[in-house]
Formats: structure tokens, C-alpha cells, sequence
């Protein structure tokens, strides 16, 4: 029997949702302004499809960041409505100035609430939004408050948990409710199986960011070598593998993991339950993967389009996935052998394509950095030099909030910063990365000292 809303989500984040939904039916076009990258991209086809079902026109922007440049922009739209989804809680002020009625679908932790704008954030219900609700299942609950014929949208919804590393260990929360009710009414049907992409084994193996396997991705040879020598054919696939050949595979990768000192929740990325997407018939960690890939490389429109339903974007999609698994390979090698620079609470590299250094400092930070201390990628760019931090679970239950220790940080030197506890970034003044680094490490080691009670 199908559940009723109210016994999947706390009755405030609905009564929000619902005070936000009052806004659209009154107006004919909506501006969709949403963060770049799965989460957020995932988040405005969710909104596009919901909306167009009812009848309205849709603008909608994936931007990297909401700042002064793009509110001064969307001060001189003539907007009936604008939804900001994915972000919208920390730039309270910029949105609380525009002329118009403005909807904010967040999830990172809010600095304060606002009565000036529908403010639909899992933070206000005790929801904990790096773990138990991403920007794309606020973005959907509000959607399905909207007109519960959009059950059909948990695929792009579960896609965007996917890319915001909340899948990680299972769904827990809001996630694990609504999800668990798309399941039960067969929108998507979840399967158990190795976390590899269905290709020749070698190869899989070779190109397998999220399990990383060191020694062994990014380098075809040696993942050959590696199964040959376990007696497994490097050119079949897990498909055509018996039952017993999958337990032999699932194991040598499993001892490979250990070897290499991951976090402890790296080890559960590796047999993953896969998401079938019946109305959009296609694995939903597929659709993130080619959804991140288009956003990275600055294809953000192709990404929505892809969840939108276009299947000829599927064999662009394609492409940019296998030359985004090649870019990210090449830093992750190259930081095998180069290793990083440390301080004493943080470590940190530098990444020249700022698109990619969360992923790589994600990915890194999971299997084989230093576990002990929290990651930065540092991208120099033209005038700036962006951050992005990531940390591990057992860091954040130590006192670790990299979103407090950026934002601190980068304000002090004339930038600004924020994001997740475990997974942050910040923009600084090129020239400012050492006095930059040098107060997250000070901020670091003092959310430690003061432990997780005093650190939140």
C-alpha cells in the first residue's frame, strides 16, 4: 500500500514545501537557477519536468556558485518566480533583494532562516542534509507536494544522492524513505552487485574511479596482469561470470582495497545496490556518472538534457564520460606517485582544472590519502584560487566541519567558503593560498581539540 507523505518526511519540511508551492501555480514562467553540478543538474530536471506538467515555461541555469555577479544579473530579469536549488541557504541576503518571489530548495546547513523567502531546508527538521537529504530530494519532496504524479522523478532524484555521496553505506533518512517507497512502487528496482561498469573486465578494472584501486586504475596493463594472475580472464565481463568466479573477483578486490588503508567507507563502495530507473531505463549511478562528466567539462546543458529524457545525448554523454574518467585517472596516478603536500592538521595538491579537484580530492581522501587528515585541492586560476575540501566520516565524528573551517578562513583573507561538514569549497585572492591554508589548519586543529560536542 502506498505511503502518504507525511509518514516519509517530517511534517515541518512539508509545511515549508507546501508554503513554497503556493507560489506556482500563480505565475506562468519560472526561473530555475540551480548549482552545476549532479546534485544541482539532477535538481533542475526534476523542476523542469514537474513544471512543465503544469503547464509553465521554464529558464533554467546550472551557475558554479550563486554570488553578487549573478544576483546583480538576476536582479535585472524580469522574473515571476525563481527557485534556487542545491544552494540558496548561505546567500540569504542576495535573494531576499530581488523583486520578486523567490524559492529556496537547499540542503547545506543554513545560517539562519528568513521570512522573506519559501526557505524548504532539511536542516530546520533536525534532517541532517550531508547524509539524509541531498539538494535533489528537497528538490523532489517539494515536486511531489507539487502533484504526487511525480513519484515518477525518484530516478533523477536518486542520481543526484548518488553524486553527493549519500549513497555511500545505504540510504539513510529521508533518502532511505522516499526511496524505499519509489522502490516499493517499482519506479526503480535495486539490484545487489560489484560497484564496476558493465565492460570487459580489464578494463573496468582500469577505469573504476569510485572503488579506486591503487597500482591498478588508470593503468590497463597492470589491471590485466592483475586478474590473469588471479585466474580470471581480463576480457570477460561480471556477466559472464559464474557464481563462484564473482565471489574469486569480489574477493582479490576486496584484499586489494584493504592493502591500501581506504576509509572505512570505502570498503562498502564496492558491492553497491544498482538502481534500475524503469521510466528512464537506465541504471541511476550510470545517469550520475554521465550527468557529473557533462557538468565537469563544462557540458551542463548536455547533462540536463540527458535527464530530461534526449537519448541522442546519450552518445555525447558517453564520450565526455570516458574523457572525464581519463582526466580524473591522470591526477589520481600522478598523486600516487607524487604524493601530497602536508601541514600538520590538513594536506593538500594542486589541481589545474578547478572541475575536477573535488573529485580528485574526494576519491583520493576515500582510498588512499592520508586518513588522518582532511584534503584540499587547490586550483590557480586568473585572479582567484579555489578550494575544495573533503574529509571522511571519522573525521567529522572527531569535530571536523570543513564548511565552518573555510568559511572562516576565506573570509579572513578576503574570499568566501562554505558547503558540507565533510565536503567543502572556498574562492580566495590568488597570492592568499598560503595564509589561506595556514588558518584551516589552525581551524582544523582547534575543531579537533574541542571535539564533535563542542566543534558543531
Amino acid at each position: 500500500m502506498a505511503k502518504r507523505l507525511e509518514d516519509l518526511a517530517p511534517a515541518g519540511l512539508l509545511e515549508r514545501a507546501r508554503a513554497a508551492a503556493t507560489l506556482v501555480d500563480g505565475v506562468s514562467r519560472v526561473r530555475v537557477f540551480c548549482h552545476y553540478d549532479p546534485d544541482g543538474t539532477t535538481s533542475a530536471a526534476i523542476l523542469t519536468r514537474a513544471l512543465m506538467r503544469r503547464g509553465k515555461r521554464i529558464h533554467a541555469t546550472m551557475a558554479h556558485a550563486l554570488d553578487r555577479s549573478s544576483a546583480a544579473r538576476l536582479n535585472e530579469e524580469t522574473n515571476e518566480l525563481l527557485i534556487v536549488s542545491d544552494m540558496g541557504s548561505a546567500q540569504l541576503d542576495l535573494l531576499e533583494s530581488l523583486p520578486y518571489p523567490v524559492i529556496v530548495l537547499d540542503h547545506h546547513k543554513p545560517i539562519r532562516d528568513s521570512d522573506k523567502l519559501a526557505h524548504v531546508n532539511p536542516h530546520f527538521e533536525g534532517v541532517d542534509g550531508a547524509r539524509e537529504m541531498c539538494g535533489a530530494t528537497t528538490t523532489w519532496l517539494f515536486t511531489l507536494v507539487l502533484d504526487e504524479a511525480n513519484w515518477d522523478l525518484a530516478g533523477p532524484a536518486m542520481a543526484g544522492a548518488i553524486g553527493d555521496k549519500q549513497a555511500v553505506g545505504g540510504f539513510l533518512g529521508v533518502n532511505a524513505a522516499l526511496f524505499g517507497e519509489a522502490i516499493e512502487r517499482k519506479v526503480v528496482v535495486a539490484e545487489r552487485r560489484l560497484a564496476l561498469r558493465d565492460l570487459p573486465l580489464g578494463k573496468a578494472v582500469a577505469q573504476s574511479i569510485d572503488p579506486y584501486f591503487r597500482g591498478l586504475s588508470g593503468r590497463p596493463e597492470a589491471a590485466a596482469e592483475f586478474l590473469r594472475a588471479a585466474g580470471i580472464d581480463p576480457e570477460t565481463s561480471i556477466r559472464q561470470l559464474d557464481a563462484a568466479g564473482r565471489r574469486k573477483l569480489s574477493s582479490i578486490l576486496a584484499v586489494r582495497l584493504l592493502e591500501q588503508g581506504p576509509a572505512p567507507e570505502a570498503l562498502e563502495s564496492l558491492v553497491e545496490d544498482r538502481y534500475w530507473i524503469e521510466p528512464d531505463q537506465m541504471y541511476a549511478q550510470d545517469l550520475e556518472a554521465y550527468v557529473n562528466s557533462c557538468d565537469r567539462l563544462d557540458h551542463e546543458g548536455l547533462g540536463l538534457a540527458l535527464c530530461l529524457g534526449d537519448r541522442e545525448a546519450l552518445a555525447k554523454a558517453e564520450k565526455l564520460l570516458e574523457e572525464y574518467t581519463s582526466r580524473v585517472l591522470g591526477y589520481l596516478v600522478g598523486l600516487e606517485s607524487k604524493g601530497l603536500f602536508p601541514k600538520k592538521h590538513i594536506q593538500f595538491f594542486y589541481c589545474d582544472d578547478a572541475s575536477l579537484a573535488g573529485s580528485v580530492a574526494g576519491t583520493g581522501m576515500q582510498f588512499f590519502f592520508d586518513q588522518s587528515k582532511p584534503v584540499l585541492g587547490l586550483s590557480v586560476l586568473d585572479g582567484v584560487t579555489k578550494a575544495s575540501a573533503r574529509a571522511t566520516r571519522t573525521l567529522v565524528a572527531a569535530g571536523v566541519d570543513l564548511a565552518v573551517a573555510l568559511r572562516e578562513a576565506g573570509s579572513e583573507v578576503g574570499g568566501n567558503g562554505g558547503g558540507h561538514n565533510i565536503a567543502s569549497g572556498a574562492t580566495v585572492p590568488k597570492g592568499k593560498e598560503e595564509k589561506f591554508l595556514a588558518l584551516v589548519d589552525e581551524i582544523v586543529a582547534r575543531q579537533l581539540a574541542a571535539g564533535p560536542a563542542k566543534a558543531q
